[in-house]
């Protein structure tokens, strides 16, 4: 049987273990990401079949390994939304600090309105 002392020390660490990362130092702007170039390639020898071929740089400006959710969305040329896609790019591997590369193929289908993309940090994470 857990005793109360203990069961109430396994809550505490379990709630520091989930605390956001912003109560330890570091936000979505200490993450720059960028999309440096994409383009639209077929991929298929016979037919049309666009495909994302992207890629950009995310940097961890952190003093710590932190994970991050990143979103992409495709912009139609009023600049509205068409698709948003989130992942995490590393899966659940900390980013340490420094720049990356990051690979935004295959992200979002192809969609002949799309003209531009935006890139953000949606969540910063520590896994373990």
């Amino acid at each position: 049987m857990v005793s109360i002392d203990r069961l109430a020390a396994l809550l505490v660490l379990a709630g520091m273990m989930l605390a956001p990362v912003a109560a330890i130092g570091c936000s979505p702007e200490d993450f720059p990401v960028s999309l440096t170039r994409f383009a639209w390639v077929n991929t298929c020898p016979d037919t049309p079949c666009p495909t994302l071929k992207a890629e950009g740089e995310i940097e961890n400006r952190c003093d710590m390994d932190l994970g991050a959710r990143v979103k992409l969305r495709a912009l139609d040329a009023a600049g509205e939304a068409v698709v948003v896609s989130q992942l995490w790019p590393f899966g659940s591997r900390n980013i340490p600090p420094g720049r990356h590369a990051i690979s935004f193929d295959q992200w979002i289908g192809y969609d002949p309105s799309i003209v531009s993309f935006t890139v953000e940090i949606a969540e910063l994470r520590r896994w373990r």
